[in-house]
């Protein structure tokens, strides 16, 4: 089957021409001579020189000849039918496949290498030229095995390739020159980027045109002298680049022959950094011998021989540490230890026999006593050299220095002073209180005795810092803390909490004895330096056992007992109680709930007209707080603003109430109900908070209610309570064209210097000087004053709390401008202010008011 598929091949591969003949021919030939001829080029096809394979399309053998059989070293019965790929090794495959997929694709003939697998005995590179036949149905191939010399040529073109891949990426530049001429035939990429120049500004160059290199030669003279040598090395040389930078360079100069001529090849290394590394050295060692005779340390070293100390070097520095100069250590070796304080003489020679022994040891600090007769504290670290001699390891030398540490101990000991202690007041600080309290209370379990906490906090001492500044308040505060320990006994704790808050614990006190000291403290008084001002505390008391097992217990009930005395208006003291800390639990939710009250939008605003004594119509209102509780029903404000105050939630509160009012203002404008105009009362609080001015310019540009509608109350303590900030921000409200007023005028302490510098549009006079104005005549006097202010200062003025026609009769008989109270409207709801609006009433005449007053 082989046979004749062989047959059938090499018939199929002749040209036309040879066909056209042969056919001729064999029209005279007999039958036996045909079969010889067939036969002869069966022979010559079987045992060609070069392998015959025929494939199919698939890539199957179906004929090969013995040659082919041979060279694959596979029995050719068990080649025909199987795969051509399966033969070949497996990287060699997916190539292979790709090669027959171009080949039928292109239907030219072509070739490419293949790798044989390791099964049989035969060639194992192979090169594979094919031509598809019979329109692509057959694949004609030969393969011929790659020679010995193909390999050589092969190992030498990757060698070559290997060599200059190492010449183009070597990290140190090379350079090829012709010795005999001087020519450069070469360089590569880091030599050029070394000096700046391309490839084809160099080669071809000679060596000294090119003026970088000419260090290493300067003219064909000069480079004569390298001819002739193999090997040259330089270490030190300086080359300028194209930008001018100065490079220094290692050069090694090695010849050798290529082919029947001679090159020389220049390594050139940069070594700046190296060179550099070095100068620095050299003069970092300088350095180091200046600094041993200059630095802080005392630098010393001693020998042993036989026996004997002697020493070898001690620094200038020894004389300023210890009052003893070198020239004393090189005639008593011994003195240095004559020095150590008596108390630490044992740890330094504890500290010398573990060195001794071969142990690491830590640096140590000691004492020695100066020439002066002065204590120094030092700080001593030394280390041992050893010698052998013929079996025994001896001590040969001890080297170490001595750092004066005096200063450094002084402070560590005013650290340790400052992290427990208060370092205005020197009074212990909080963490100090904590561990000397747990110790007393310890005590006090066991000997079953009473201990009193006092929690002190000093009455209105924002204001004093605020006012006066806060030099002043840390006075005050250090004449509390002398005032505190006078009140006091040395086995009673006085500390500082913080702030203006103050701790002091007594041993074995119960109530009365307690008594007896807090009203020393409160009698006591602080006087504020430079003033006739005597300043009070607020008390709180616990004791233990009673109210708390602990300390925080103690604090934590002391604490609220002071915030009732500081209720109680302050100067006075209070005993913890269980019903104070009902209350305090009460305040506690009551902050709670009005956390929640802002979440779930509990709050609503009521409104109550301000009326135009003149028409007895509307002229403005003021947005009225309440807090729609879910189950203590409608809350009015003196029931939590003051708990929103202290816990903070008081400025979350205004920010919600600006931009309500500002929308609700505009919803009576696209009602058609006239130019509404409300008044919000700002605590002193948001009204100094840094959002202030911006959560009033967002709410007027988010609404577009014009700005004079919006009017701002402030009250007198608010005013005061940072003058220049206020009067910064009430300047910046009128930029805007916003009302502002001064509530509660007559209550504070403005003066009327101050009162002229604020751009302010009218004064509300106190309800609490309208409530007996007919009958107290004082009242009357303050409410005329502020008439007759407000007229001269072209400021309106507004009475608030009417109540009766009485008090209206007499504020129009005086002159007063606007009013506001129950006489003419409650404060209420949105809906019903709305009727109102629309209704337009006359507030003097109709008895609304009146009748309003009854149902709400």
């Amino acid at each position: 089957m082989s046979g004749a598929g062989g047959t059938k091949s090499i018939i199929g591969i002749r040209s036309e021409k040879n066909s056209s003949k042969k056919s001729a021919k064999a029209t005279y030939l007999s039958r036996n001579e045909l079969a010889a001829e067939l036969k002869l080029y069966a022979d010559r096809y079987e045992h060609a020189p070069v392998a015959h394979i025929t494939l199919d399309r698939s890539g199957v053998i179906r004929a090969i000849n013995l040659t082919g059989a041979k060279m694959l070293g596979v029995e050719r019965d068990s080649l025909v039918g199987r795969p051509f790929a399966e033969l070949f090794s497996e990287t060699s495959r997916p190539p292979l496949a790709e090669f027959f997929e171009r080949l039928l694709a292109s239907n030219e003939s072509s070739s490419c290498n293949a790798l044989l697998s390791d099964a049989g005995n035969a060639l194992q590179q192979l090169r594979i030229e094919a031509i598809p036949c019979r329109d692509g149905s057959e694949i004609q191939l030969a393969l011929i095995g790659i020679t010995e010399s193909e390999k050589a040529a092969k190992a030498l073109q990757i060698s070559e390739a290997r060599y200059r891949g190492l010449f183009e990426a070597a990290k140190d530049g090379i350079m090829i020159v012709d010795a005999g001429t001087g020519e450069i035939y070469d360089v590569n990429p880091f030599l050029m980027e070394m000096l700046g120049y391309q490839r084809d500004e160099m080669v071809g160059m000679l060596l000294w045109e090119v003026p970088p290199l000419t260090p290493l030669a300067a003219s064909e003279t000069e480079f004569a002298v390298l001819q002739h040598r193999d090997y040259l090395h330089n270490d030190d040389l300086r080359l300028v680049t194209r930008d001018g930078r100065s490079v220094t360079v290692e050069v090694v100069v090695t010849g050798y022959r290529i082919d029947r001529s001679k090159v020389l090849q220049f390594n050139i290394r940069d070594i700046t950094v190296r060179k550099n590394a070095e100068e620095a050295l050299l003069k970092s060692e300088e350095q180091c011998r200046t600094i041993v005779s200059n630095i802080n340390e005392y630098v010393y070293s001693v020998r042993f021989e036989d026996g004997d100390i002697k020493s070898i070097y001690h620094s200038p520095k020894c004389l300023d540490i210890t009052g003893y100069s070198p020239e004393d250590y090189y005639r008593d070796p011994l003195l240095w230890f004559t020095m150590i304080h008596e108390e630490d003489r044992n740890q330094v020679v504890q500290f010398l026999n573990s060195i001794f022994a071969g142990e690491d040891q830590d640096p140590i600090r000691h004492r020695i006593v100066h020439k002066d007769g002065s204590i120094r504290w030092i700080l001593n670290n030394c280390a041992v050299q050893r010698t052998r001699k013929a079996n025994r390891v001896t001590i040969s030398r001890l080297d170490g220095f001595i750092l004066d540490i005096t200063d450094i101990k002084r402070a560590e000991e005013n650290i340790f002073f400052l992290a427990h202690h208060d370092p205005l007041t020197k009074l212990p600080n909080r963490s100090t209180l904590y561990a000397r309290i747990e110790d007393v209370l310890k005590v006090a379990q066991k000997t079953h005795t009473s201990v009193a906490l006092l929690f002190l906090d000093i009455d209105g001492f924002k204001q004093i810092n605020d006012s006066m500044g806060h030099d002043v308040g840390d006075r005050l505060l250090q004449s509390v803390a002398r005032k505190l320990g006078d009140c006091t006994r040395s086995c009673d704790a006085v500390a500082r909490l913080g702030g203006d808050e103050f701790v002091v614990v007594l041993w074995d006190c119960g109530v009365s004895e307690t008594t007896v000291v807090a009203e020393k403290i409160i009698h006591a008084g602080f006087p504020l330096q430079g003033t006739n001002i005597i300043v009070t505390p607020s008390i709180g008391i616990s004791i233990y056992p009673e109210d708390g097992r602990d300390y925080l217990s103690l604090l934590k009930h002391a604490d609220i007992a002071m915030y009732h005395a500081k209720k109680g208006g302050g100067n006075n003291f209070q005993f913890f109680t269980h019903k104070l800390n009902e209350m305090a639990n009460q305040r506690f939710a009551l902050e709670s709930e009005l956390r929640h009250a802002l979440e779930r939008d509990e709050f609503v605003l009521h409104y109550q007209p301000k009326v135009d004594l003149a028409t007895g119509h509307f002229s403005s209102m003021e947005a009225l707080i309440r807090w729609q509780h879910p189950v203590h029903g409608l809350m009015m404000p003196e029931h939590f603003i003051q708990t929103a105050e202290d816990s903070g939630l008081l400025h979350q509160i205004s920010k919600w109430i600006i931009p309500t009012v500002c929308r609700q203002i505009r919803q009576w404008h696209q009602q058609g109900l006239g130019q509404v105009s409300a008044a919000v009362n700002l605590s002193a609080s948001f009204f100094q908070h840094r959002d202030f001015e911006e959560t009033i310019e967002a709410s007027l540009l988010e609404t577009g209610i014009p700005p004079e509608s919006l009017e701002l109350e402030l009250t007198e303590a608010t005013i005061m309570s940072d003058p220049q900030r206020v009067l910064g921000s009430m300047a910046a409200m009128k930029a805007l064209g916003l009302q502002l007023s001064i509530d509660d005028f007559g209550t504070g302490y403005s003066s009327l210097s101050y009162l002229k510098k604020l751009p302010v549009d009218k004064l509300k006079i106190d309800q609490s000087f309208i409530r007996n104005i007919a009958r107290d005549n004082d009242n009357a006097a303050v409410v005329r004053a502020v008439i007759s202010i407000g007229r001269s200062m072209q400021l309106k003025v507004i009475a608030e709390g009417v109540e009766n026609a009485s008090q209206l009769a007499w504020l129009q008989a005086e002159g007063s401008e606007e009013a506001q109270g129950y006489y003419f409207s409650r404060p209420v709801p949105v809906q019903k202010m709305t009727a109102l609006l629309r209704e337009k009433a006359n507030f003097l005449h109709n008895p609304r008011g009146r009748v309003q007053a009854r149902q709400f």
